[in-house]
């Protein structure tokens, strides 16, 4: 916190009133209540999936405190997640992005993107955030590629990618079962090139 009281963050980008920033001590409780069994948000991000149990919920508020812990592990670079706000709220966790290996030996990485709170839907944050994720990622990586994986019922994740220039690259018939309904598994990507003709955004300073 600054002298006034203030919590200071790090941020990574702006686009369109809708900023990511890093994680904070801060943000550990605000996550818990978000990843609660009955949040909505559940029916829409891998419904396929089970719900988080208890223990759970807490062995990831327990990671993530870990990484939040200078002292025990090493600032990491590029980030692996990070917080999704409004700019008018920054201390209000709307959602969270995320990278994970698919293939690390031929440094493959596929993002995650989920917005918590309903009330951030259909307002372009998702979008928003996940072009200065992506933005981040090439600027902080010698990456070549990214990618993201939704299923065909998820149509507000599929008009992210579509707006954002990613090329549906996988689709995967009837491989996912929501609510007893088949559905396709669907993976968009975009190539390094293909983003740098089409970008605009520059990370803020971490």
């Amino acid at each position: 916190m600054n002298d006034g009281g203030m919590i200071e963050y790090a941020w990574i980008g702006e686009s369109r009133g809708t900023r990511l920033r890093r994680f904070a001590h801060e943000d550990v409780e605000q996550y818990r209540a978000w990843l609660q069994p009955d949040q909505e948000w559940h029916l829409w991000d891998g419904p396929y999936f089970a719900k988080p149990t208890a223990g759970e919920i807490d062995d990831a508020c327990a990671r993530l405190l870990a990484g939040l812990d200078a002292a025990s592990m090493p600032a990491e670079s590029p980030l692996r997640r990070a917080v999704i706000v409004a700019d008018a709220e920054p201390d209000r966790m709307l959602g969270t992005v995320s990278w994970h290996w698919e293939s690390e030996e031929s440094d493959w990485r596929r993002m995650g993107l989920t917005v918590y709170d309903p009330t951030g839907r259909g307002k372009g944050v998702g979008t928003a955030a996940l072009r200065i994720w992506t933005d981040y990622l090439f600027s902080t990586t010698a990456v070549v590629r990214l990618d993201f994986s939704t299923w065909s019922g998820n149509s507000r994740m599929l008009g992210v990618g579509h707006r954002l220039g990613f090329v549906e690259e996988a689709r995967f018939r009837d491989a996912r079962e929501v609510r007893g309904e088949r559905f396709d598994s669907v993976v968009m990507g975009v190539l390094r090139r293909e983003w740098a003709e089409a970008s605009t955004i520059s990370p803020l300073a971490l």
